[in-house]
């Protein structure tokens, strides 16, 4: 038995197959992928703007990266050391952005085709899986945060680089597989530090590689396969990423100890387990399903729900082939459809939208997967329903690049207003006649929603993206903290108060009245004081 797995070891993993030769056979490929994305990204790659939190990564870069330590991110202060990016340029990082998403497309594809067996019938369908996530409005979220947006895809694109090693460390026939696995490792580990999210993303891409896989033996050597050979590859992927994710761990411990930092309580704090009951945790996570199945929001696409339905189907009709080892098979597509939930499971509610990475990319690779899977099919009725299903995907991914477009083009008008704002405030503050940089701190009471037009999304169905700087508010200090960081970025500097400025300026702004009527910008014991709300 061992002979069979070495053959079949052998015959389907020998060497990479040439990338260059790839890319230039599959061009098309890449610019149907290519005009999406610019669909979707364009307004965004060029006109220069800033979003949540790059404020404050141009205002006060060592408190943002001191933040990032302490939530275990160090690999993403590392990716952008490395990389030329520690100084953060809002046009670099939205062009850089959108090339790395090109290249990521090209890379998972790539992983695709190699583990499937380089069939043709997968060739002219490899758009629909890197286009339907990228183009998604969770990733537009994601990637809305521009400080981060770059080294967040260079992370998405080291897993799958890792992945590409494992399987040809795992199934390969080279003597090289030590270090084959040794890049893998490097590359989880930094990965894992950009973005927690990609944790659970990893085991997804591994499981929707093994579904190719499985159904590639199941095609050419169903005889020869055995359970042992299935559950010896399993067994693998699973050790290499406990191995991973705990070598993550102790770097991130080594790293605190080092810059003598400890833990935020960032993460836990989000955990609702213990502080809700438990009935309405369970209630959290329950709507949070419904609402992605039936594409509730913004962030949600109504096609999620037929997807995983059809997925569910297909995976019952093929149980009457009784092929070997299908538990395995069934296994991998229930935690794929289950994956984009665990961080609901852990937290006892729904998380934030640009951490739900999982769910476009696995609903994009089953979209893909069972149009592959209508073309196979030689019965003539499908024949007929492959052009009509092909046509319902492109109509999908269209109408979801322009949403996201939308998202992008909200934001924009939100900036452009932010800073009109920014300078009405400013040129109230040189009335009082305190210098060009006045050295009395500023305090911000209150918050306000930017104005914009009927074509951008409303604010109710907004996460971040699309907020105005001066809307985002916790707090009066935070709302300060956010507020004068902003107005910092546009070259209107102003000192922060302390805790006991930012008391008197409440107190005193119970009196005033908001902005903009006169006498909404006022200086009081020796604070500037701008009552928004």
């Amino acid at each position: 038995m061992k002979k069979v797995e070495k053959k079949v070891e052998k015959r389907y993993f020998d060497q990479l197959p040439n990338i260059n030769q790839f890319i230039k056979e599959y061009q098309f490929v890449w610019w149907i992928v290519g005009s999406f994305l610019l669909l979707a990204y364009g307004i965004k790659v060029f006109n220069v703007s800033i979003s949540h939190d790059t404020e404050a990564m141009m205002m006060a870069s060592r408190q943002l990266y001191n933040s990032w330590y302490s939530m275990g991110r160090f690999g993403l202060i590392f990716l952008k050391k490395v990389l030329g990016t520690y100084w953060f340029n809002p046009y670099v990082a939205s062009f850089l952005m959108f090339a790395t998403m090109m290249v990521n497309s090209v890379v998972w594809t790539y992983l695709l085709y190699w583990i499937g067996g380089e069939k043709k019938k997968w060739m002219k369908l490899l758009w629909i899986f890197p286009t339907f996530f990228f183009t998604s409005t969770i990733m537009a979220e994601q990637s809305g945060f521009l400080l981060q947006s770059y080294e967040v895809n260079i992370a998405l694109l080291m897993v799958g680089i890792a992945i590409l090693c494992l399987f040809q460390a795992f199934l390969g026939t080279n003597k090289r597989k030590w270090s084959w696995i040794a890049i893998a490792l490097i590359c989880s580990v930094i990965a894992f530090s950009v973005y927690q999210s990609l944790v659970p993303l990893f085991t997804a891409g591994v499981a929707i590689c093994f579904l190719v896989l499985y159904d590639r033996m199941a095609v050419e050597m169903h005889e020869q396969m055995t359970a042992k050979f299935y559950f010896k590859t399993v067994g693998k992927f699973i050790t290499f990423f406990l191995i991973a994710f705990v070598l993550y761990q102790v770097v991130n411990k080594a790293v605190l100890n080092f810059l003598g930092m400890e833990t935020t309580s960032y993460i836990k704090d989000q955990i609702m387990w213990g502080t809700l009951p438990a009935k309405q945790c369970i209630k959290n996570i329950l709507l949070h399903v419904r609402d992605s199945f039936l594409g509730k929001g913004i962030f949600y696409n109504s096609i999620n729900g037929i997807v995983v339905i059809l997925t569910l189907g297909y995976s019952i009709f093929r149980m009457k082939r009784k092929e070997h080892c299908y538990i395995l098979y069934c296994l991998a597509v229930i935690y794929c459809l289950i994956s984009p939930f665990l961080m609901s499971l852990l937290m006892g509610n729904a998380p934030t939208a640009r951490t739900q990475l999982l769910l476009p990319f696995v609903i994009g690779f089953f979209l893909q997967y069972l149009l592959v899977k209508v073309k196979e099919q030689e019965k003539k009725q499908f024949q007929y329903i492959y052009p009509v299903a092909v046509i319902l995907v492109i109509f999908v991914t269209m109408n979801q690049s322009i949403l996201t477009s939308r998202l992008y083009y909200t934001q924009y008008v939100q900036y452009k207003e932010d800073v009109r704002v920014a300078e009405k405030i400013s040129d109230q503050i040189e009335l009082l006649n305190l210098g060009e940089i006045p050295k009395e701190p500023i305090v911000f009471v209150g918050a306000r929603e930017a104005r914009k037009n009927p074509s951008c999304i409303p604010g109710n169905q907004l996460e971040l993206i699309g907020k105005s700087f001066f809307e985002v508010s916790f707090g009066t200090e935070h709302g300060t903290w956010v507020m004068r960081n902003f107005m910092a970025t546009l070259g209107y500097s102003y000192a922060l108060p302390d805790g006991v400025q930012i008391a008197e300026a409440e107190q005193a702004a119970a009196e005033m009245p908001a902005w903009p009527t006169t006498g909404s910008v006022v200086m009081k014991n020796g604070i500037i004081i701008v009552k928004l709300s």
